[in-house]
């Protein structure tokens, strides 16, 4: 029941969904393997975007997209672990400077992006994006998993 990227579930897990009958036929929707996937996904992304650009495009377009996909898992990560802190306090309200870290998470990335294109090295469109990786993994992972659910409800 498991496929390359997925993980079987264990216990101690947290409970994954079911589809009625006891099993874990939908162990592919487990949080940890969706995050670890989409992690993976952003990778392929840009690793695919970098290897056309080589081909197809200029040095600075391809330079851009490397640094846009550099920009854009810091940016992955950086949210990642501010939205792990923020669901750790376990409170109704959010902490303070909640607001302020999810703005600077932007003007950091954005100021980068900025500081890089004005040495003319990279360039702005390809920066861009490159920083829309993470929304094409989340795109992928939508449809792998619109199609595991499709499939499971087929076979039973």
């Amino acid at each position: 029941m498991s496929e390359k990227g997925d993980r079987k579930i264990k216990a101690s897990d947290s409970t994954p969904l079911r589809n009625g009958s006891g099993d874990d036929s939908l162990a592919f929707a487990d949080s940890a393997a969706v995050e670890r996937r989409i992690w993976r996904n952003i990778f392929v992304v840009i690793a695919l975007a970098v290897v056309a650009a080589a081909i197809f495009a200029d040095l600075r377009f391809m330079l851009g997209l490397v640094l846009g996909g550099g920009l854009a898992l810091l940016n992955y990560r950086w949210l990642h672990s501010s939205l792990k802190a923020i669901l750790a306090v376990g409170s109704q309200k959010t902490p303070p400077g909640t607001t302020l870290k999810f703005v600077v998470r932007w003007l950091v990335v954005a100021s980068l992006a900025w500081l890089a294109n004005k040495t003319g090295y990279f360039d702005a469109v390809a920066i861009l994006a490159g920083l829309f990786a993470p929304a094409v993994a989340v795109m992928m992972e939508a449809a792998y998993t619109t199609y595991r659910t499709i499939a499971q409800r087929n076979g039973d």
